[in-house]
């Protein structure tokens, strides 16, 4: 899509997307400079790994701006939020058509629009968007009507999970039909019977999820990211108390684990057991 763009505007990408969608939408701190300008690194917050210590060479610079390239501050992604609100009712047009608005946030695959996973009901549908760079994790979402949002940015590996913490108890505190805290009940489980789940499961070739049995604690751990207990609902579903997403194994018909699926957000991935 940067490509494209490019060849069609035959301008440099952030100067095409700063004069058609930042400043007119009034996104006055963001820009998809790459590398950041040498004037604005003062105000660039430092990258952490998860184990606290600030990311190796700091933050980095990446050629696929589109995707990757944004530097941004919570304000200005809350303009970029009002401005589809605003667009869907056809009170402010700075960028796109209403019309447009609305074809971007139709869902299709995987629940997605045109750029924005969308959730929620047909009569309170909402929006949002992650962002994870080395360093950096973020989360923006807003209702398509109400006109009720929000954004929380981290400079952290695995600042999402404090991300949808805080945007839980936005949730409770505003009165948001959506991202409250989720409730369940763990059962025990036999030893014995969690010590059959542990393993490798691939679910994309980049990504897996490993399983591991410590001190009598099923515990798992995706790509790139910490460790964490699992807790059992059933014999064969799990769930974590970090984010809400859950595990559910599965056996062949001769008793043997094959694979798991991943409940997550509204999607299952399914992961192939390798070792």
């Amino acid at each position: 899509m940067q490509q494209l763009l490019l060849d069609v505007s035959h301008q440099p990408f952030p100067k095409l997307v700063h004069d058609t969608v930042l400043a007119p939408i009034g996104m006055v701190s963001s820009t998809y400079e790459q590398p950041l300008p040498v004037e604005l690194r003062s105000s660039a917050a430092t990258p952490y790994s998860a184990d606290g210590a600030p990311i190796k060479g700091g933050f980095h610079t990446y050629p696929e701006m589109a995707a990757a390239g944004l530097w941004t501050t919570p304000t200005d992604l809350a303009r970029f939020a009002i401005e589809i609100q605003r667009s869907l009712r056809g009170d402010a047009n700075h960028v796109l058509s209403a019309d447009m608005t609305k074809q971007m946030l139709v869902a299709g695959k995987g629940h997605y629009g045109l750029g924005l996973e969308i959730g929620g009901s047909s009569e309170n549908p909402f929006f949002l968007h992650g962002g994870i760079n080395q360093g950096f994790e973020n989360v923006l979402v807003a209702y398509q009507r109400s006109g009720d949002g929000a954004v929380v940015m981290t400079n952290a590996q695995g600042g999402q999970l404090l991300a949808n913490e805080v945007l839980r108890g936005i949730a409770s505190v505003y009165g948001w039909p959506d991202f409250h805290p989720i409730v369940r009940a763990s059962v025990k489980v036999d030893p014995a019977i969690l010590a059959t789940y542990a393993g490798l499961y691939e679910v994309t070739p980049t990504f897996a999820i490993a399983i591991t049995l410590e001190n009598g604690q099923l515990m798992g751990q995706a790509t790139n990211q910490p460790k964490f207990p699992l807790f059992a609902e059933s014999q064969s579903k799990f769930f974590t108390k970090a984010v809400d997403a859950r595990l559910e194994f599965f056996a062949t018909e001769a008793g043997q684990i094959s694979h798991l699926v991943l409940h997550l957000n509204g999607h299952d991935m399914r992961g192939e057991r390798k070792q």
